[in-house]
């Protein structure tokens, strides 16, 4: 009871972080600064040595049995007894060493690849040099590929930071940088980072609107570089914690949910047809302003009423023959 009432206690710890958790926090449920396992450099006998080796005993022992046999004409006991059973025993292992270490201890490493080693559930470590070599017999052997890895994520739907429905994908080009933290720190290192790439694509599209409400507001139609920056820089935090390198992360698609997108399809014409609107209004104007000064410039003087008249008749006339739709295309 004593360590109950301890407020140093792991316990009360664990459950006051587990009630203060927000989603939002940097420091949710992957600890970004956790180290887990670390990769080593493990360094194998190259295979051709020990074939070397196997070929010099064989090529000793072999003959020293055939001569040991030729001998014991007669049932030479010491002859069968030095020679003949410790030659012939050498090579009866030689072939069980052979049967047996042939598949599980010799193994091939290409370029971009990568054997992780466990003995017994130890973790040895890591063979990344390229060639043939001889390992552990009976070690667990994990393949794994360095090559760069193309995760192309499908279509999700996300409340923008106005809450509008919005629908974002997202490609990520990753690769493996520490084979011991993907194999024994996560189950799955591609599901693992198919999932982080979903929880980091939502966490990104819940900051910013789809449209900028304001002059200079970064959206996430608008502001590609930035979006993309900090959507691979969410995403590497998130996936620290399993080795993989993110060589980039990217926005692909962009575009409203189906059951509002009509209507914020007509929210955009009619933003287009205001904007239009407007600039024939302005460019109306200029021409009348112009118009007139020609007049003052040529001698021609207009009072104050004609101008009035005359600005009135060339506003509607500019106005109302203007086609808005030209005035969009422009």
């Amino acid at each position: 009871m004593n360590e109950l009432k301890d407020v140093n206690s792991p316990i009360l710890n664990d459950i006051n972080t587990s009630q203060n958790y927000n989603v939002n926090d940097e420091d949710n449920l992957i600890n970004p600064n956790s180290t887990g396992s670390q990769e080593k450099i493990l360094q194998l006998t190259k295979g051709y040595i020990i074939w070397k080796k196997i070929l010099i005993i064989t090529s000793i022992c072999v003959p020293i049995f055939a001569i040991s046999i030729g001998l014991t004409t007669g049932l030479n006991l010491p002859i069968l007894l030095v020679l003949v059973i410790p030659s012939g025993l050498v090579i009866l292992g030689i072939i069980g060493f052979i049967i047996c270490c042939s598949g599980c201890a010799f193994v091939t490493v290409n370029p971009n690849e990568a054997y992780v080693y466990q003995y017994y559930g130890r973790y040895l470590g890591t063979v990344k040099e390229n060639g043939y070599f001889y390992g552990y017999p009976f070690a667990t052997k994990h393949k794994i590929s360095l090559r760069s890895n193309q995760y192309n994520g499908e279509k999700l739907k996300v409340n923008d930071g106005e809450g509008n429905p919005v629908e974002l994908g997202i490609i990520v080009v990753w690769r493996i940088g520490d084979t011991a933290k993907a194999i024994f720190d996560v189950i799955k290192y591609e599901d693992f980072i198919h999932t982080q790439s979903e929880a980091a694509i939502r966490f990104i599209g819940c900051k910013y609107p789809y449209e900028p409400s304001s002059p200079g507001q970064i959206s996430l139609r608008g502001g590609h570089e930035i979006i993309n920056k900090q959507l691979k820089e969410e995403l590497e935090r998130r996936v620290k914690v399993s080795g993989i390198i993110i060589e980039d992360a990217r926005l692909t698609e962009i575009e409203y949910g189906a059951e509002v997108a009509k209507l914020m399809l007509q929210k955009q014409a009619s933003n287009a047809t205001v904007y239009a609107k407007d600039a024939i209004v302005k460019g109306a104007s200029n021409a009348v302003i112009n118009s007139i000064k020609e007049f003052e410039k040529n001698g021609i003087k207009l009072t104050d009423e004609e101008k009035a008249k005359y600005i009135t008749g060339m506003m509607t006339t500019l106005c109302m023959s203007s086609d808005v739709s030209k005035i969009m295309a422009n």
